[in-house]
């Protein structure tokens, strides 16, 4: 196995995970939007790019492993920090590095964004809950507290919506 091959992989890699990091920004002006429809399509596209991800890794994992069997490392995972460590070639090693610092970086802006979009969801299902309860609630109910008895003799029918079903 040539490195030329793993570096190949490496660089698909790189391309398809900024493609995945543009799609995580736009979904956060998406969901800042609350366009459901288009952020729908972004998410389909994602899942598609996340599965060809999965697939290079995958690809790329073993062919480092036989990289390093056909050289004569045994007991190696396919792990690229590895790698860079046994290669011998200068510039294969120098192209390697900046390679794996370049996925470093992008994978963790990848994180962060997503990081940011899961908790801008969890703020607008929040939000739509609060929402929901403000209409569920009975205007007509006292902000202090009521023994338990009381409240259970109460009319609660001027409700417009059943939260128990």
């Amino acid at each position: 196995m040539s490195i030329s091959h793993i570096v190949a992989t490496l660089e698909q890699q790189l391309k398809l995970y900024e493609q995945l990091l543009e799609l995580e920004v736009s979904k956060k002006a998406l969901i800042m939007q609350n366009s459901i429809v288009q952020l729908n399509s972004v998410t389909q596209k994602e899942k598609l790019l996340t599965a060809q991800a999965e697939s290079l890794e995958q690809s790329r994992i073993l062919m480092t492993a036989r990289y390093f069997i056909d050289n004569g490392f045994r007991n190696r995972s396919g792990i690229l920090s590895d790698l860079v460590k046994l290669v011998s070639n200068a510039e294969d090693k120098q192209h390697l590095m900046h390679l794996h610092e370049t996925l470093t970086k992008v994978l963790k802006e990848l994180k962060h964004v997503n990081d940011l979009n899961q908790q801008l969801v969890k703020q607008s299902l929040d939000f739509i809950n609060f929402s929901i309860d403000l209409m569920v609630e009975d205007p007509n109910e006292e902000l202090v507290y009521q023994h338990p008895m009381k409240q259970l003799s109460g009319n609660r029918s001027n409700r417009i919506f059943d939260n128990r079903a």
